[in-house]
């Protein structure tokens, strides 16, 4: 791989975690719980699901750690999967978060900013839609400026979240509007036997799985982590951890708190849970929480993200401005407000979440493609500062689980996964006009250290 100007060491391990867990803990875990009782009705096996979600991101979470410390380059999978199987599938990957996925998560984060900031104001469509780009262009402006000012505001937001949702789950077991019999009680006509229980626990995974989605941003920075080799595992551990306390204390709360069958009934269940343990404010402590949490996936998003397409420009297969470090923030500055315009774009389609939905299995299939690296890089001489633990067994396992729900998701809306595989196949005429332009650049013979002076076939 070509040599790509150098972003900043300047993220220790609790920066980097903090970029992991904000971005993980978005809207999801305030609006699957319900999803989930409707699915499996037992409570303890509704929290069962979230602690089997937690275990599959974790094993994720460490596979993909073994790549970051061999390969501590910012753009995570793009790197990756261009090591293991060549540039094409790296740019595929990188092409679809720069196209859908990344951009219009952003859209779709910006969007809910700003529905939930209506609670407190209430906002028509348009301004709704005027505040989304706001947002956007002020994070993205936030980002630019440089690594630290936009870490800073990720610290102080996720800390701020974790803060709330923990008071709330505090409020919760230490009030008297809750009942222990609520967590254990399994409902009239639950089938005891095993498969049974099983097959409801499969159903009720998808979303809290979904919700756990974002472990992988840390990859994304890869080279501005500082001791990458070490901190790298760490943080995919400590993140993943964080949030699993975090989404298994809440669910448990909404649990003993409302019981079942009303968090199954409940459109928003943080807010019922907060209005029985606080009153009538309650309401609004909700709606403060969902607004914080998506200000942090917000920013967490747009700072991973454009490492990406920084990434990609920095080997010629982007435009090569997305490639330039800002002389004086150190941040790349074009990578970020390209992302910008893209998302501000899908903000005014009004169609960011279909297209979200239809690509989103794409993730799970680029997640397994990452966990068969691992094998594929085995077997080269590198060196491997961090080696996933229980391999092969820890990564086979994640790659058949990522297989498994990629099946599952397109079976379940194949219309989707067909819009999906068209988005997804602009990829192809894009790739080729970045390999013909990159066939003659002038630095085309260059050699990334850490490449063993070895250039792919392109």
């Amino acid at each position: 791989m070509r040599a790509v100007p150098e972003l900043r060491r300047s993220l220790g391990p609790f920066d980097a975690t903090m970029v992991n867990v904000g971005v993980m803990v978005g809207s999801a875990v305030f609006l699957t719980a319900g999803e989930v009782a409707r699915a499996v009705p037992h409570p303890a096996l509704q929290l069962a699901a979230w602690g089997v979600a937690a275990l599959f991101s974790l094993a994720g979470a460490l596979t993909i750690a073994e790549l970051g410390a061999a390969f501590p380059r910012a753009g995570g999978l793009y790197v990756y999967l261009h090591e293991a199987f060549g540039p094409a599938w790296g740019f595929f990957y990188g092409w679809a978060l720069f196209v859908v996925i990344q951009t219009a998560s952003i859209a779709a984060v910006a969007v809910a900013f700003a529905t939930y900031c209506g609670h407190f104001l209430p906002l028509p469509p348009r301004a709704g839609q005027l505040l989304a780009v706001a947002v956007i262009a002020a994070v993205t402006g936030l980002n630019v400026l440089g690594v630290r000012e936009g870490v800073v505001t990720q610290n102080v937001v996720t800390v701020a979240k974790l803060a709330l949702m923990l008071g709330l789950v505090l409020l919760a077991f230490l009030g008297r509007a809750g009942r222990v019999e609520n967590l254990v009680a399994a409902p009239a006509g639950l089938t005891s036997s095993a498969p049974g229980l099983l097959a409801l626990l499969g159903g009720a995974l998808i979303g809290p799985l979904f919700a756990f989605d974002g472990w992988i941003t840390t990859s994304y920075v890869g080279s501005e982590i500082k001791d990458p080799q070490r901190n790298v595992p760490l943080v995919a551990l400590a993140s993943v951890g964080i949030v699993a306390v975090l989404y298994l204390g809440i669910n448990a709360a909404y649990l003993y708190v409302l019981g079942s069958r009303a968090v199954a009934a409940a459109p928003l269940v943080v807010a019922d849970t907060a209005r029985v343990v606080i009153g009538a404010r309650g309401a609004d402590l909700a709606a403060a929480m969902v607004v914080i949490a998506l200000a942090g996936a917000l920013n967490g998003n747009i700072l991973g993200g454009a490492r990406v397409i920084y990434a990609m420009a920095g080997e010629g297969f982007f435009l090569p401005a997305a490639a330039r470090v800002h002389p004086r923030f150190g941040t790349p500055a074009v990578a970020l407000v390209a992302q910008g315009l893209v998302s501000v774009a899908l903000v005014f389609t009004g169609r960011f979440d279909q297209l979200l939905t239809s690509v989103l299995f794409a993730s799970w299939l680029f997640y397994a493609l990452g966990g068969l690296a691992v094998f594929v890089l085995r077997r080269r001489p590198l060196a491997r500062p961090y080696q996933v633990p229980g391999y092969p067994v820890v990564p086979a396992l994640f790659v058949a689980f990522a297989a498994l729900l990629l099946a599952t998701t397109i079976a379940a809306a194949p219309r989707d996964a067909a819009l999906g595989s068209v988005l997804l196949a602009t990829a192809l005429p894009a790739y080729a006009l970045f390999r013909k332009a990159r066939r003659t650049s002038p630095r085309d013979g260059e050699r990334g250290e850490g490449d063993g002076g070895r250039d792919r076939q392109n």
